[in-house]
């Protein structure tokens, strides 16, 4: 058990560098939820983990400058140490002298003793050098751009074909900060008045979506997940953009609808709340573990009429359905400030494989899709080759599948030229989410 919020913090960065196959939102979520912090405390170490998490290249590159030796063969602990003293110094409103010392006493309480001397020592060199100075002693343009936005090259390199640089510097500040909170009134379980009424006793600041009834932009998501009301099912957390794409399913009384990756099951409880459970919704996924999580959510929201399967929707046939939702595995490149770690997981060739996926999913759910049913195709990445470029070369192999423009007059700033939904983190200020309609004629 964590002592300090510091060590908490060193405690699940380092988890997140020795084990790569878990998110940091998930190591951090398991440690914040056995400990007895306060709700300040705990979102002060969500700004640490994340913000070191976010900005672990521009971190390495004021350590660099300054360490003697190799620090890329230097060890784990070390790393995360120095990392999290220089964000303190660098980005918190932490005193630097409380920075520095606390960072060196946090090494002695964590058993890196022998290494409090190397942490001094360069955290007060960092202490007197600024961004400029750094920058400058990187001699190519993408290098120092990568440093600067603390952005891998690769994607940096991928985004300057398809983007302005004002636009990637815009993509790049959005992607470094603190994502916004957004929460789903559950609309079986609590009508407005109610739910408002709650968030006020609370003195939880918030902002109805004008765009989703249901949707609020919240200032504070730490307070609201220790209350009652969201474990009997008041609410979810779940980002206005994601609440576009579900919105565009449309349930109706009595259909059959497949949310074909579904996992943690987000979607698919607002198409059974939408539908006020007179829908019959079956939420698939390949993944037994994340499947646990659908069934959470279905026993939390109080959710009727669904049906969860694990069931590989790339080669198993899926249950026949008047709609089909395919949120498909991708890169995520349109959610990278609220996956801090996500940026440094993808590498180039993944896009290649996950379009393999992405292409086999898509053909393989169409079997299932009966005659002037609709699918939605979904992505929260802003890669084309996995939106636009993905159903462009699938189109053909749909049979009587045809494009259908979406026409609500509510999302017209959010769709593109040929019809999809594309909301742009730097301009919309959501996560980057695209998502086509396609429907089978008769």
């Amino acid at each position: 058990m964590a002592k300090s919020p510091r060590e908490l913090a060193y405690n699940a960065l380092l988890n997140a560098e020795r084990d790569q196959s878990r998110s940091i939102d998930e190591i951090l979520g398991d440690q914040l939820a056995h400990s007895s912090f306060s709700t300040q405390e705990k979102a002060w170490i969500m700004e640490l983990v994340y913000g070191t998490t976010r900005m672990r290249l521009q971190l390495d590159a004021w350590i660099e400058a300054t360490f003697k030796g190799r620090y890329r063969k230097a060890q784990h602990a070390l790393k995360v140490l120095l990392r999290m003293g220089v964000f303190q110094l660098k980005f918190m409103h932490t005193a630097e002298h409380a920075a520095i010392n606390e960072t060196v006493d946090l090494a002695k309480a964590v058993g890196q003793s022998k290494t409090s001397g190397l942490i001094n020592a360069v955290l007060r060199k960092i202490q007197t050098l600024s961004l400029d100075q750094i920058l400058t002693s990187i001699k190519d343009t993408q290098g120092r751009l990568a440093v600067e936005t603390s952005h891998p090259e690769w994607l940096l390199e991928k985004w300057l074909d398809q983007h302005s640089l004002d636009e990637i510097i815009a993509l790049c500040e959005h992607n470094n900060t603190s994502p916004k909170t957004w929460i789903r009134r559950n609309v079986q379980q609590t009508d407005i008045k109610q739910f408002e009424g709650y968030l006020k006793r609370l003195e939880i600041s918030f902002k109805r979506s004008e765009l989703l009834e249901s949707f609020y932009e919240v200032d504070s998501a730490a307070q609201l997940l220790n209350t009652p009301e969201f474990y009997q099912g008041w609410f979810s957390f779940q980002d206005i953009a994601a609440g576009l794409v579900a919105n565009l399913v449309d349930p109706q009384e009595g259909e059959t609808i497949v949310d074909a990756c579904s996992a943690p099951g987000g979607k698919m409880g607002l198409l059974s709340e939408q539908s006020h459970g007179r829908a019959n919704i079956i939420a698939c996924d390949a993944s037994s573990s994340r499947l646990k999580k659908v069934d959470q959510t279905v026993d939390r929201l109080k959710l009727e009429q669904v049906t969860v399967l694990q069931l590989d929707a790339s080669r198993q046939l899926l249950p026949e359905s008047n709609k089909i939702l395919l949120d498909v595995p991708c890169s995520g490149t349109g959610v990278l400030n609220r996956r801090p770690d996500a940026r440094w997981k993808r590498q180039a060739d993944d896009i290649d494989s996950l379009t393999d996926i992405q292409r086999a999913i898509l053909i393989n759910a169409w079997t299932s899709l009966l005659p002037g049913g609709t699918l939605i195709y979904a992505t929260c990445t802003l890669e084309p080759e996995e939106n636009w470029g993905l159903i462009d070369s699938t189109l053909e192999h749909l049979q009587n599948g045809e494009i259908e423009v979406i026409s609500d007059e509510k999302l017209k700033p959010y769709i593109d030229e040929r019809g999809a939904l594309a909301t742009l983190p730097w301009i919309h200020g959501m996560d980057g989410m695209f998502a086509v309609k396609i429907r089978k004629t008769l």
